[in-house]
């Protein structure tokens, strides 16, 4: 509980001071209750008893702070989603971890603080931010965030920026840091076009970011690896297009093993009158059975949906974990949408998932298959008013043979009111 005390104080006072300072101030935030129900997300199979039924609640604190039109920063705390169940328990309290090894206690989503450097066009955004590269399937910390510099120059049409993101702090005396350097340049063809190139080059001294997996956790067993990332987002004709393209190289010390991952991820809509219909079509590579190299994409993405809300979601992808985007997978989808009233809005998507390199079939060990299975997703979003909204999910998961055998389902609801 002082732990809560405090970060509201520390909220408080940045309310206070920048008053005093005649800065302009808004305070904001969110309440969120979800409730939930998954079936056999853990293994495939009906009769393990795997069932996830809970309703949790989050709660989210923005103080942002515009003192000039140069200098502005932001203040943004929230727990982790508290389970309901607890009588006469406060809200916040340590009963578990969450994603990343934090507990439910209020923690900082953001702190940041950005400037304009006096007589150049360039900006500076130092601290705790949200980021992604490109169009996010490389690397995206949008849920927690992550600790970083951005210094960024826009010429007309150009932007260019250099970001420096510490991912992982090692014991303070010694060489076990891990880094992300990136260099990134936006160009705006039109009003209705962009193209966008970055290039990340990520020092991982322990094996901490997943990369050079089985090198172990001593210093200075380095990986150097670099992500080549190009994006293309226009809208043509009646479709408004997604494009990236990324290509990883480089090499892990330990064993001398290649970096030779890629991926490919095309998504558009099309509104035709009453309905919007989208697709997405990509490919991330996978490790090859019996490969010397790392062939399979390496990325880093956080713990939101991504794509599908069963498969790389809540269950583990052909890449053997949740949330890794498109690694060894190969997804094509179909959806529509349509607008049911002003504020009611269904729609429903249909995946057809297929691992890039073939994985163990599940029944046997001894034989490989490509396939995932298919998934079907349906959403549900009312507004029902300016600042409340109810939005709801359901899914069906027909695994194929390289994931298991019965289906696994879902259906979360979210109440969401922003203030």
């Amino acid at each position: 509980m002082k732990k809560f005390l405090v970060l509201l104080v520390v909220v408080a006072m940045a309310f206070i001071s920048s008053v005093a300072l005649a800065a302009d101030v808004t305070v904001g935030g969110m309440m969120s209750l979800r409730s939930r129900m998954f079936n056999n997300t853990d293994d495939f199979n009906k009769n393990a008893g795997d069932q996830q039924v809970d309703t949790q609640e989050k709660l989210r604190l923005e103080v942002n702070v515009k003192a000039s039109d140069d200098v502005r920063g932001k203040i943004s705390i929230e727990n982790y989603w508290d389970t309901w169940g607890r009588f006469e328990a406060y809200q916040g309290e340590n009963t578990g971890t969450a994603a990343g090894g934090q507990n439910t206690f209020l923690r900082i989503r953001e702190a940041w603080m950005s400037f304009n450097l006096p007589g150049v066009p360039v900006n500076v955004t130092g601290g705790h931010q949200l980021l992604q590269l490109g169009n996010g399937w490389f690397f995206r910390s949008l849920y927690y965030g992550s600790d970083a510099w951005v210094v960024a120059n826009q010429s007309g049409s150009n932007t260019l920026a250099l970001v420096d993101v510490k991912i992982s702090e090692g014991l303070a005396n010694t060489n076990d840091d891990v880094d992300a350097y990136v260099i990134l340049d936006q160009y705006k063809l039109s009003d209705t076009a962009t193209v966008g190139g970055n290039l990340t080059y990520a020092l991982d001294r322990r094996d901490a970011l997943g990369f050079g997996s089985g090198l172990g956790s001593t210093p200075n067993q380095q990986t150097q690896a670099t992500n080549l990332g190009l994006t293309y987002n226009a809208k043509l004709g009646l479709v408004d297009l997604k494009a990236e393209a990324d290509i990883q190289t480089g090499k892990a010390k330990g064993n001398d093993k290649k970096f030779k991952g890629n991926q490919i991820i095309i998504q558009g809509t099309v509104p035709v009158n009453p309905v919007t219909i989208n697709f997405t079509v990509a490919r991330g590579s996978g490790d090859k059975v019996g490969g010397t190299d790392y062939d399979g994409y390496k990325n880093f993405l956080d713990i939101d949906t991504h794509y599908t809300y069963l498969y790389e979601y809540k269950t583990k992808t052909a890449a053997g974990a949740a949330h890794t985007g498109f690694a060894n997978t190969t997804a094509v989808s179909v959806g529509v949408a349509a607008d049911v009233t002003n504020s009611l809005n269904v729609g429903v998507d249909l995946w057809y998932l297929q691992s890039t390199e073939k994985v163990a079939k599940f029944d046997d060990p001894t034989a490989t298959t490509n396939d995932l299975g298919l998934e079907a997703d349906v959403h549900v979003n009312w507004k029902v008013y300016d600042n409340l909204t109810w939005n709801w999910q359901l899914a069906y998961l027909d695994p194929g043979d390289g994931l298991g055998k019965d289906a696994a389902t879902g259906i979360q609801g979210y109440l969401t009111f922003k203030f």
